[in-house]
């Protein structure tokens, strides 16, 4: 606990470092911009493993708005095939509005409501305490239960969260266009510690937490047609992170 204290106040001195830069140039394009930048000031290098951000430490980096959804982590389903996501794309996916070649399969999930998928399915979650897993119970357009053979399993879902979200940095910023290109202002750094799995689960059942499928198609290159999956995200929004945290007050 020394140490994580140690870490979370010297990511601190860096944060108030970069605010004072004020305006800060982005250092790549699209959706992970913000953070991308934030975590070069910081001294990181980009990295794909499931681990902490910074010495301990998960930061996510989100422009400020209201109700923002942030991706606590990935966790690919199991279930009938190896790929099940892609199966799942093929068997129930849709045509997005600007391709009517390749299915796609972007939607989120909850326990308490349905959703819509496409014209003929709904999608609703199962937390199975019993058997400590998350189904995925798929229905058609009736009501009728079609499958329910995907699952996350508890096990999987309590190390993945323990192992890169227990202590969270959650930083917010503001952007601004020139014709230089996109520019950052970081304002405000919050810490958080975990508070428990069954605190995860609780929120699941609630709807405070979603599971968002993110199942595309390349539609050019040598990759075109092939199944591009940008990962099965464990989304919280912004105004229920006290549900899940503590906040570490400095």
């Amino acid at each position: 606990m020394i140490n994580i204290i140690k870490n979370i106040l010297e990511l601190n001195k860096k944060f108030k470092e970069i605010k004072n830069k004020g305006w800060i140039q982005s250092t790549i394009n699209g959706n992970s911009s913000i953070g991308r930048t934030f975590e070069t000031q910081i001294g990181n290098n980009e990295n794909s493993l499931e681990i902490p951000d910074y010495k301990g430490i998960e930061i996510k980096t989100k422009i400020s708005k209201k109700n923002i959804f942030i991706t606590l982590f990935n966790c690919k389903p199991e279930g009938l095939y190896y790929k099940e996501t892609e199966r799942l794309k093929n068997a129930y996916g849709y045509y997005n509005f600007k391709s009517k070649e390749y299915k796609v399969l972007n939607n989120s999930i909850y326990c308490k409501k349905e959703t819509i998928i496409g014209e003929n399915y709904k999608f609703k979650l199962n937390v199975d305490r019993k058997n400590e897993k998350i189904y995925l119970y798929i229905y058609d357009i009736n009501n009728l239960l079609i499958e329910n053979n995907t699952y996350w399993d508890f096990d999987v879902l309590k190390e993945k969260l323990y192992r890169k979200m227990k202590y969270l940095a959650y930083v917010k910023g503001i952007k601004k266009y020139t014709k230089d290109g996109i520019y950052f202002k970081y304002t405000r750094i919050n810490f958080y510690k975990l508070k428990n799995f069954e605190e995860f689960i609780k929120m699941i059942e609630q709807d405070k937490i979603r599971i968002t499928l993110k199942i595309g198609v390349y539609k050019r290159g040598k990759k075109k047609g092939k199944t591009y999956d940008h990962g099965t995200g464990f989304d919280i929004c912004e105004k229920n992170i006290l549900d899940l945290y503590d906040e570490i007050i400095l």
